[in-house]
């Protein structure tokens, strides 16, 4: 399955990223997400031609590995030698927020050191349409406008994205990059006090939101910015931020104080790397000191009120500067059946000067075909004719001990 294999992609990236190599780290590294189900498998079994070749061994173990959700994690593990946790994640549309969720509680009770979170979705095939609906979680044009008053629902796009996370004392210890901190999480489900069971529910999702608050040990007025679910559907838009508007009341009377956008305006739904994505978006709004605009946002949904909320749409770019207080966001992922998560996001602490160092550095590069070195070459080239400010001690230390050895 093509998710199987981005997803183990985007594993390793993400530990190149974050400068650790599984074969030397002598930590526990775990890894926590969910796919989608494999429309790449259900495309298969529709050709007679494909299926004759497998000699009968469509229920074969083989069959399952490849293409099953409760292997895609543990495939990773088992390609990478990670020895932490290892465990399949499935909440629909909230699983890769849910899987951050779990990898938190994992590294506090001392399962792993290092985790990986994500989740990916990926249909095949690739181009296809849907039917729209009037009142299905469908657009009928292709786009997501969320909040807005011309809403009619989302776009299922394809995407993966994965995280790594740290405790942050360990993080702060070792010199690590920092990208954002993690403050509280919290998840629950709606039970079945709702219309049906796709239905929204606004005491679930209030209740979470509180929960992360708690767990956060911060106060609503805190937070600045809320990167929302934001389905752009009729019933899932109002329910949402009245949800958020009763979870923040019992803190604050404040009006317009706090900007919330969707990033599905920009890359519409990604179903089970849905979270993740937000997830990432407000990590990089926080590192950027800039808040991306929700696009396609034209006049507040009639069934919002936003006048008397604490929040309101932003739809330009707009500037997220550092103040006396930590900049905080908190991000919102909503699943079918009711399993919902809320995470408390900081600024990264301000790093450290870097030690003087000898002007002559030495970029070890190591790759396991002439091909990949070439590539490997031509993309450092570019990133640091891009990034001139990158400190060349930092980049050579990185690419000592922070990329395996081919």
């Amino acid at each position: 399955d093509p998710q199987h294999r981005l997803f183990l992609e985007c594993c390793w990236e993400a530990l190149e990223d974050a400068a650790y190599d599984p074969s030397s780290y002598k930590g526990l590294i775990g890894v926590f997400g969910g796919a989608n189900v494999s429309s790449y498998l259900h495309t298969l079994m529709m050709r007679p031609e494909l299926v004759s070749s497998l000699n009968g061994l469509v229920n074969d173990h083989q069959v399952a590995i490849s293409t099953d959700r409760d292997s895609l994690t543990t495939s990773v593990s088992y390609k990478l030698n990670l020895r932490g946790p290892s465990y399949a994640v499935q909440t629909f549309c909230s699983t890769s927020l849910v899987a951050a969720h779990l990898a938190c509680q994992s590294l506090r009770q001392g399962e792993c050191d290092l985790a990986l979170a994500g989740g990916v979705s990926v249909r095949v095939p690739s181009v296809s349409g849907h039917l729209y609906q009037d009142g299905g979680m469908e657009s009928p044009d292709g786009h997501v406008r969320t909040f807005d008053a011309q809403a009619r629902g989302s776009l299922f796009g394809d995407g993966v994205g994965v995280v790594v996370l740290k405790r942050l004392a360990d993080a702060l210890a070792d010199g690590d990059q920092i990208a954002a901190v993690i403050k509280g999480s919290a998840i629950n489900n709606d039970g079945s006090l709702k219309v049906s069971y796709t239905a929204p529910s606004v005491a679930g999702q209030a209740e979470v939101v509180r929960a992360a608050f708690a767990q956060a040990g911060v106060d609503a007025e805190s937070i600045s910015y809320v990167e929302a679910h934001g389905t752009a559907t009729a019933l899932g838009d109002p329910i949402e931020v009245a949800a958020l508007t009763k979870a923040y009341r019992e803190q604050t009377d404040s009006v317009g104080y706090c900007a919330i956008g969707s990033v599905k305006t920009n890359v519409g739904h990604l179903d089970r790397a849905a979270g993740v994505s937000g997830l990432i978006k407000t990590v990089l709004a926080l590192r950027h000191e800039e808040v991306p605009p929700s696009l396609h946002y034209r006049s507040p949904n009639p069934e919002i009120d936003f006048a008397r909320s604490p929040f309101y749409v932003n739809a330009q770019l707009a500037p997220w500067q550092r103040g006396e207080r930590p900049r905080r966001a908190g991000i919102n992922s909503l699943g079918m059946g009711g399993t919902n998560v809320h995470l408390i996001v900081e600024e990264a602490p301000e790093a450290g000067g870097t030690s003087a160092s000898r002007p002559w550095q030495l970029l070890l590069l190591s790759a396991k075909t002439e091909t990949a070195l070439q590539a490997m070459t031509s993309n450092l080239r570019v990133y640091l004719q891009q990034h001139e400010e990158s400190d060349l001690a930092d980049v050579a230390y990185t690419l000592h001990v922070g990329r395996q050895r081919m």
